[in-house]
């Protein structure tokens, strides 16, 4: 039976109480974080909806300075003229002005005559662009409209062209709505976003984007669908719209249409009075970002808990088994493998100072005869071999029945507390002395060895550890003092 080696019971108290300590510490964390991230969510959402809205109007109003400083340049170059006659510049304008982004090209007189392509002057005078362009003192945008001539929606912008001073008509240039709806897209939205042109005081709308139910192009009025609109915590969505017709700074409104939550905002286009870009995302689509985020950061945080706890554990693996090892070099002996004095004095004491003390036990003393001569004639190395080859023999004869330890020189203590018969044991000291005389050293020397034992029992012989411990050396005595090469109990 070999003793064992017991870690201390407070080194694992106190190393599971840092474990768990650390866990609740990375869980709160974790849960700190998290909340704050939630919180910050609709934040982003805000920043994202305004940031891509920026991007978009950037772009709009960038094409519109374009636009503009073009059609002045051409309202100057016709009012440089010393004479102005609009038939000919008319013509002049389609020879020299050519490869252009624009649909057409064209003049109005004061009289409100276009000049321009059949069609032309039938939509002017429809949407009454002749009057607001002639008496604008600066440039005009027209509002979106579908042309007669293509079908299509179109947009006009308009310069004023002076001589000597004296408002004599308008240039204007015609583009496609399809320009401007382009630039109001970008394709890092997905497809149920929805881009359109809005205009608060109509509640027209036209698509910039196909949203999966109308292409773009298409025209609309919000109050055909604003029944199916449901806002968030009670808003109305006409507030929404009383706020883009103030071009107000709270820009965003969240609500419910056809069981899909979206985020909705407007911006203002510089150039195109009393309209507005507006886009609409699905809430789901905007937090999508946040929740992977936030879902990375929860799996990167419990990796990191579970690395940590795997290094943590890992550490104190190293530890116990330090610990272990430390304390099996302090309580075994480095030569022989077996228990030193030191390990062998903690059993004992643990085993008779407890309150069930073994029924019954052997002690004994067994000392290796004249082992001094060993050394002197063959060498401490032969003197090693002998020591490890004497302690194996024991351990191998009494592992199984009690304990062997080496607790000197040439001395060893074996404590049988098996529940075995005097001749057993006696039979087994017999096959010990028989395999030490068997010894041979490394360099094919045979060396016979003896042994002397003393041999004690509790609580036969003494009722308590001290005077087992003398009975057995007494006994041991009285075998040196016979001849040695022999047992003798007490």
């Amino acid at each position: 039976m070999k003793a064992p080696i017991e870690s201390n019971p407070k080194l694992h108290t106190n190393h599971l109480r840092l474990i768990i300590g650390y866990i609740a510490f990375c869980l709160v964390v974790l849960l700190t974080v998290t909340f704050f991230i939630s919180s910050y969510v609709s934040r982003s959402n805000t920043n994202q909806i305004n940031n891509i809205l920026s991007l978009m109007s950037e772009k709009v109003n960038t094409s519109f300075e374009m636009m503009t400083d073009y059609i002045i340049q051409a309202a100057d170059m016709i009012s440089a003229r010393d004479e102005i006659s609009f038939e000919e510049e008319y013509e002049e304008l389609q020879h020299t002005l050519t490869n252009m982004p624009y649909f057409s090209i064209g003049l109005i007189d004061m009289d409100g005559t276009v000049y321009g392509i059949p069609g032309e002057q039938m939509d002017m005078e429809k949407h009454g662009f002749c009057e607001a362009a002639n008496g604008s003192e600066d440039v005009y945008i027209s509002e979106p409209y579908r042309s007669s001539v293509t079908g299509s929606n179109m947009i006009t912008l308009f310069a004023p062209i002076y001589q000597k001073e004296k408002r004599v008509g308008s240039v204007f240039v015609t583009y496609y709505l399809e320009t401007i709806q382009n630039l109001a897209y970008t394709n890092i939205l997905s497809d149920e976003t929805a881009v359109f042109l809005m205009n608060p005081y109509s509640g027209n709308f036209v698509n910039c984007s196909d949203d999966g139910t109308n292409p773009p192009g298409t025209w609309s009025n919000i109050r055909l669908t604003k029944s199916d609109i449901k806002c968030f915590g009670g808003y109305d969505y006409d507030i929404w719209i009383e706020d883009m017709k103030r071009n107000a700074s709270d820009n965003i409104v969240n609500f419910e249409q056809n069981g899909i939550s979206y985020t909705q905002a407007y911006v203002h286009i510089n150039g195109m009075d009393n309209w507005s870009l507006v886009i609409r995302i699905p809430i789901g689509e905007l937090s999508s970002t946040m929740q992977q985020y936030m879902i990375s950061t929860a799996t990167g945080a419990a990796l990191l808990i579970l690395a940590t706890m795997f290094l943590a554990a890992n550490l104190y693996r190293k530890e116990h088994d330090k610990t272990l090892n430390l304390q099996m070099l302090s309580n075994v002996d480095p030569l022989t493998k077996v228990m030193n004095r030191r390990g062998f004095n903690n059993v004992l004491k643990k085993l008779f100072s407890g309150k069930t003390k073994p029924e019954k036990c052997t002690f004994m003393f067994i000392d290796i005869d004249l082992f001094k001569h060993v050394n002197d004639n063959h060498g401490h190395d032969a003197g090693d071999f002998i020591l490890t080859s004497a302690a194996s023999i024991l351990r191998e004869a009494f592992d199984e029945v009690g304990m062997v330890a080496r607790v000197g020189g040439d001395e060893f203590n074996v404590l049988v507390t098996a529940p075995i018969s005097n001749e057993e044991i006696e039979t087994i000291l017999r096959s010990v002395q028989t395999k030490f005389g068997e010894i041979i050293l490394p360099n094919g020397t045979a060396l016979p060895i003896t042994y002397s034992a003393g041999l004690s029992q509790y609580p036969k012989d003494a009722e308590d550890l001290t005077e087992l411990i003398n009975c057995a050396d007494k006994a041991l005595y009285h075998v040196k003092e016979n001849g040695r090469n022999n047992f003798f109990w007490y």
